[in-house]
């Protein structure tokens, strides 16, 4: 194909088949765009199906979200795909029409295991004749599996909440490796030590910022009575199993003179902190409206749902604290810690649950509507208990640890990956950094993203 006319030719049937692709999937595109609107129900038609599904729609304000569009310059595994009979009658008898339709479908690549060799030449010094050899960026010394599966040990055990068996089948069924179960516990301990200077540094960063809720669940060390922790802010997640649920625990967490404020519900333990506080409305709203339900009608009416209604005043007001100017948010405001002074001052119940309550109220009153002075402060412990719910899962499937360091190790994976996930970096190429960092020896990064 010397003469540049048969070359110009060549060029322009090639660009005119990739048009032709690119048509046939806008096409495609557009074919599926029409059928979703066709399916939609008009606002004059009466909605079909399940009172379930009649909510949904009625309720739904959302879009909808659909998978974006593979990225520009994305390589495609292609699949040219012939029918062999008609798809309407059976018939074998079929020919060609020049047009097509795009299917395009995201899968990841069929798992398989990698073998690493580190070929470490040896060199000889001329200064000292002494010999010398190199490590590789992800070359853990003495050791037979590599960091990526170390990592998603850590990640299945404290993460996944899954046990140490299944990690193991899922290692074996996947890619084909085998490991045992004592080898993924090893595991463990390698990814709590490797993560340990990070949780350190990470927990002086908690300590200096301006809120951090807390939040603790059961769980056992050995068969005995322990106790899981979690503290956070809206960048950071710190986990902690300790044997104790006091305040020592917090202390050795925050320090004795932690200057934010500290979001929690109303456990004793958290009175020990001298430090301003927001106890967790949303807390108290449950077991009011619990108590409304089965206290006589005259408590109910003289104290609990007063309560109930002004906890959900003071929750509405911080909602709307952007639209009103600061003038009307103060008064606001100086209203609702009146009504609760009113409500405290005058009551008049003699039930022993709206007393257990008038007491609570009395002792906590300066720390029920802190969210109200600063717009930082929530004025709920939902981002805690959001982050510790992880560890249900852990504990229900996995089951708790039989020995201290293997609990430690836990939390501070757990804290690591959860940090993570907060920042929007993926926990597996940041612990690969962690590692290379590690074995050359530099500063280990932090898995949290500056903001300026």
């Amino acid at each position: 194909m010397d003469d540049p006319r048969d070359r110009r030719i060549a060029e322009l049937e090639a660009e005119n088949a990739e048009l032709r692709r690119r048509i046939a999937q806008l096409e495609h595109q557009l074919q599926t765009v029409l059928q979703r609107r066709k399916r939609r129900p008009n606002k004059g038609t009466p909605r079909q199906g399940t009172p379930a599904d009649r909510r949904r729609q009625e309720h739904r304000t959302h879009p909808g979200v659909f998978r974006p569009e593979p990225p520009p310059g994305t390589t495609f595994t292609e699949h040219d795909v012939h029918p062999k009979q008609c798809t309407h009658c059976g018939s074998g008898e079929l020919e060609p029409t020049a047009r097509c339709d795009d299917h395009i479908v995201a899968d990841i690549p069929e798992p398989k295991l990698e073998w690493h060799r580190y070929r470490r030449h040896v060199y000889r010094c001329r200064t000292g004749a002494r010999t010398g050899q190199g490590r590789g960026d992800l070359e853990l010394p003495g050791a037979h599996i590599g960091p990526r599966a170390r990592l998603l040990t850590g990640y299945s055990r404290a993460h996944l909440g899954i046990s140490l068996g299944k990690t193991r089948d899922l290692l074996h069924d996947f890619f084909g490796l085998t490991v045992s179960r004592a080898g993924l516990l090893g595991h463990l301990r390698w990814g709590g030590t490797l993560f340990e200077p990070v949780v350190e540094e990470l927990l002086d960063r908690l300590r200096k910022s301006p809120v951090v809720q807390g939040d603790e669940t059961g769980w056992r060390i050995n068969g005995q009575t322990a106790w899981a922790w979690c503290f956070r802010d809206p960048k950071l997640a710190l986990f902690l199993i300790d044997r104790h649920r006091s305040r020592d625990v917090i202390v050795r967490v925050l320090g004795e003179s932690f200057a934010g404020t500290l979001v929690s519900d109303f456990y004793a333990a958290y009175n020990g902190l001298d430090c301003p506080k927001q106890r967790c409305l949303v807390h108290l709203l449950r077991e009011l409206a619990k108590l409304r339900d089965e206290l006589p009608g005259p408590s109910v009416r003289a104290f609990i749902q007063p309560l109930l209604t002004l906890f959900q005043d003071a929750l509405q007001l911080g909602k709307d604290r952007e639209p009103l100017t600061r003038e009307a948010f103060g008064r606001a405001r100086q209203a609702i810690r009146d009504r609760s002074d009113d409500l405290l001052l005058n009551s008049h119940t003699r039930h022993p649950d709206c007393l257990r309550i008038w007491r609570r109220l009395a002792k906590h009153s300066d720390e029920l509507f802190t969210s109200l002075d600063d717009p930082r402060v929530p004025a709920d412990n939902n981002g805690s208990e959001r982050d510790i719910r992880g560890l249900a899962a852990a504990r229900n499937d996995g089951g708790t640890h039989r020995a201290e360091w293997r609990a430690a190790a836990f939390a501070r994976i757990k804290s690591v990956i959860v940090t993570s996930l907060k920042n929007g970096l993926r926990f597996i190429h940041y612990g690969l950094e962690v590692v290379s960092a590690k074995l050359q020896g530099q500063p280990l990064p932090l898995p949290v993203v500056e903001t300026a």
